[in-house]
C-alpha cells in the first residue's frame, strides 16, 4: 500500500521530464560533461555525396582504455564528445566497404573537424544500399542535379555539421535558387530551421521535401519533429509513422514518435518506440529520461531508476537534468523504504 502511494506522488512530477527537448540533431550531441572536447565527423560516400544515416563509426583513445559509438545521423554527420583531451582513433566498418581508421589529435585543441570517405570492398557480397530505401539526402534524384547547385549544397552541408546554421540555410536557398527541384536542399535547410527553432519555415521547407520526394524518410520525420515542437501531435504521428515506414530503423524517429504519443497521453503506444530508440542508440542520453517516465507508468520503479541514471551518466548538465535528479532521490528513497 505504501509503495503504490509512493507511484500515486511520483507520477505528479513527471511534468518535470519535458518530452519535447529538441529535435533530431541534439539525438547525436548529447553533452557528456567533464570536458568540452568535441569530434565532428563527416562520412562521404565514394563519390563525395554525404553518406547515409545508419552507418557505425567508433571511437577508440589510442592509449587504450576509452572509447565509444556513435551512428551518422542526418547528412551522414556523427559527433563525439570525448571525456577528455588526447590521440584518438576513429573506426568505421561497414558491411561493402573497406575498413577505414583515422587519427584525431585532441592535444592541442578541443574541437576537430574529420572527413572520412568510404571506400567499396570489392570483395564484399553487399554494398549498403540503404539511401535508395531510407530517403536520405543522398539519392537518385541526385544525378539530375546540376553542379553548381550541388556544390552550394554541399556547402550548406559542411556549414550544418559546423552548428553555423544561418550559413548553412543561405547556401541551401542557393542551391534551391539554382535548382529549384531539389529535395535534399530543401530537407536539411528544414533541419537548419529546425535547430534554430523556426519552425514555420522547418515545417514549409520540409513539407516541400516531402511533395518533391515522397520517399524521403528524412523530411517525414524532420516534419514530424516540427509538429511535435508546435505540439500539433496528431500531425506528428501522421508526419512520423510515414517516416519510420520509409526507414524503421531511425533512431530519431522512434524518439520523436515516444515523444508524440506520450504527449497524446497514449503512453502505451510510445514505450515500444522509446524503448527501440534506447536500444539502437543506448548512449544517448534523452530517450532514457522518457524511457523512464514510462517505466514509471508501468509500475518499474527499478527501471525507472535506472533509465533516469543513464541519462543523468550521459548528459549530467542536459536540460532535463535537474528534474530527473530530483526523480532518482525521490526513487531510491521509494525503493529504500519498501
Amino acid at each position: 500500500m505504501k509503495f503504490c502511494l509512493v507511484f500515486a506522488i511520483l507520477s505528479a512530477f513527471l511534468f518535470l521530464m519535458p518530452a519535447g527537448v529538441s529535435a533530431q540533431r541534439p539525438l547525436s550531441s548529447d553533452s557528456r560533461g567533464g570536458s568540452n572536447a568535441e569530434i565532428n565527423v563527416q562520412v562521404r560516400n565514394p563519390d563525395g555525396t554525404p553518406a547515409p544515416r545508419g552507418i557505425h563509426l567508433r571511437l577508440e583513445a589510442q592509449e587504450g582504455g576509452s572509447s565509444d559509438d556513435c551512428v551518422t545521423e542526418t547528412g551522414g554527420k556523427c559527433r563525439f564528445l570525448p571525456g577528455s583531451g588526447g590521440m584518438y582513433i576513429i573506426r568505421i566498418s561497414q558491411l561493402g566497404y573497406k575498413e577505414v581508421s583515422v587519427d584525431v589529435n585532441l592535444v592541442d585543441t578541443l574541437r576537430a573537424y574529420v572527413n572520412i570517405s568510404l571506400t567499396p570492398d570489392p570483395g564484399s557480397a553487399s554494398i549498403d544500399t540503404r539511401n535508395d530505401v531510407s530517403g536520405s539526402s543522398v539519392s537518385a534524384l541526385d544525378l539530375s542535379v546540376p553542379e553548381n547547385a550541388r556544390q552550394e549544397f554541399e556547402k550548406g552541408q559542411r556549414a550544418l555539421s559546423k552548428n553555423k546554421l544561418d550559413t548553412s540555410i543561405s547556401h541551401f536557398r542557393k542551391a534551391i535558387k539554382l535548382y529549384e527541384s531539389f529535395p535534399q536542399a530543401y530537407t536539411l535547410m528544414g533541419t537548419a530551421y529546425l535547430e534554430e527553432g523556426n519552425w514555420k519555415d522547418a515545417e514549409k521547407a520540409l513539407q516541400k521535401a516531402t511533395s518533391l520526394n515522397p520517399k524521403s524518410s528524412e523530411a517525414y520525420l524532420g516534419l514530424g519533429a516540427v509538429f511535435n515542437q508546435t505540439k500539433q501531435y496528431q500531425q506528428a504521428e501522421t508526419a512520423l509513422l510515414r517516416g519510420l515506414e520509409l526507414n524503421p530503423e531511425t533512431p530519431g524517429g522512434h524518439y520523436e514518435l515516444a515523444k508524440t504519443y506520450w504527449e497524446l497521453g497514449r503512453w502505451q503506444e510510445a514505450a515500444p518506440h522509446a524503448r527501440k530508440a534506447v536500444s539502437l542508440t543506448p548512449d544517448l542520453a534523452s530517450p532514457h529520461a522518457l524511457l523512464g517516465n514510462i517505466l514509471l507508468r508501468e509500475r518499474n520503479a527499478e527501471g525507472a531508476l535506472h533509465e533516469y541514471q543513464e541519462y543523468l551518466r550521459l548528459d549530467p548538465t542536459g536540460p532535463m537534468a535537474e528534474g530527473v535528479r530530483n526523480m532518482v532521490e525521490k526513487l531510491r528513497k521509494a525503493i529504500g523504504s519498501h
